[in-house]
């Protein structure tokens, strides 16, 4: 069994504390390490650091490397540019078939909070024997806290092992939703949130890759004979800009019949804004957070503050974000978090990229 680890994403709704050369997987939000280090840390039990692959962006593999230097060098898989979720799941299953193709590749985001570890591993051992046991791919899908919209959805249907934690058919992948169908879906008792997190053997998964996205099969056919080589990354290099960009989900798995879900209460963030993470940091009476606690309220409540060690001082303002780096000061209304990505697109736009 390989961990795979997907650390690929430039975690924009963090700017400005996550940029180009370091993205979120790479901060430390919460603790002493980094998401990545602790995601890595977390899994440790499962999969030590000679079964772990990291699939990142070129521009990120060295401090990649540098968090984790125990994992080996080539188990950092760089693409030289991002072609979505399907293309790096299908490296990595790729990398892992050469060894063995019957291995299960246990797929987790690099930039997650998970509670209640215990329960997660239990979950994990769960998703990695179906995978095991039959050729279906397995989805971790969550049960939904409130109606979310910018989380997609797995329909479940039959229960095939009522036993926590319990596994199900999937029924049907739903987008990302309006409001009022979130509501629904979290009155169904039958939907659960797409987790991004995935068990699949090597084998399955490039098998309905060539089923469902034959030039993605094509062209990973191409990479295999060099993956894990001295040639590796002139081959991808050459190769990776033509695979097409799709997402796992929308290429596979919404096509695929071999489903299964498998549901998880473990206790869990995306850490997706400033919004999230303030979840996790020391709070005042009047709910003003500041990432290290040091915070001045005065007639100020439901603030978020993440200002690198400085201290704040807040006078008659309610609900607004405010985060400072070194060349940078960002201020937002806390409802306004996921817009800051409207930000970044106005700085490519006016050719800042300094601040990117």
């Amino acid at each position: 069994m390989y961990v795979v680890v997907m650390a690929g994403g430039s975690g924009t709704r963090f700017w400005p504390a996550s940029r180009r050369q370091r993205p979120k997987q790479l901060l430390t939000l919460t603790g002493q390490r980094s998401l990545l280090q602790q995601t890595v840390e977390r899994l440790k039990p499962l999969a030590g650091p000679e079964r772990v692959l990291v699939v990142t962006g070129l521009g990120h593999a060295q401090g990649v490397r540098e968090q984790l230097p125990a994992v080996p060098s080539g188990q950092i898989l760089a693409e030289p540019l991002a072609r979505n979720t399907a293309a790096a799941a299908g490296l990595a299953a790729a990398w892992v078939a050469k060894r063995d193709p019957g291995a299960v590749c246990l797929v987790l985001p690099a930039d997650h909070l998970i509670t209640d570890e215990s329960l997660f591993m239990a979950t994990l051992e769960r998703a990695i024997a179906v995978a095991r046991a039959e050729d279906v791919l397995v989805t971790l899908g969550l049960t939904p806290r409130y109606p979310a919209t910018g989380f997609g959805y797995i329909e479940t249907g039959q229960v095939l092992d009522q036993n926590p934690p319990q596994v199900r058919r999937v029924a049907a992948f739903h987008e990302k939703p309006a409001l009022a169908t979130a509501q629904e879906y979290l009155e169904s008792g039958r939907h659960l949130w797409n987790s991004g997190m995935f068990a699949w053997r090597a084998e399955v998964l490039l098998s309905e890759i060539s089923r469902h996205l034959p030039e993605l099969a094509a062209g990973l056919n191409e990479l295999a004979p060099h993956l894990g080589t001295p040639g590796q990354d002139a081959a991808l290099a050459e190769i990776y800009p033509r695979l097409p960009s799709i997402s796992v989900d929308h290429g596979v798995l919404e096509k695929s019949p071999n489903l299964r879900v498998v549901k998880a209460d473990f206790g869990w963030s995306d850490l997706g804004s400033w919004e999230a993470v303030a979840e996790l940091w020391p709070a005042d009476q009047a709910d003003n957070v500041c990432q290290d606690g040091r915070l001045l309220a005065i007639e100020a409540q439901g603030n978020v503050v993440a200002a690198g060690g400085r201290l704040i001082a807040l006078l008659g303002v309610k609900d607004l974000v405010a985060v400072v780096t070194d060349d940078v000061l960002l201020i937002l209304p806390k409802q306004r978090c996921q817009d800051v990505r409207q930000v970044i697109e106005n700085l490519k736009e006016h050719g800042l990229d300094q601040y990117l």
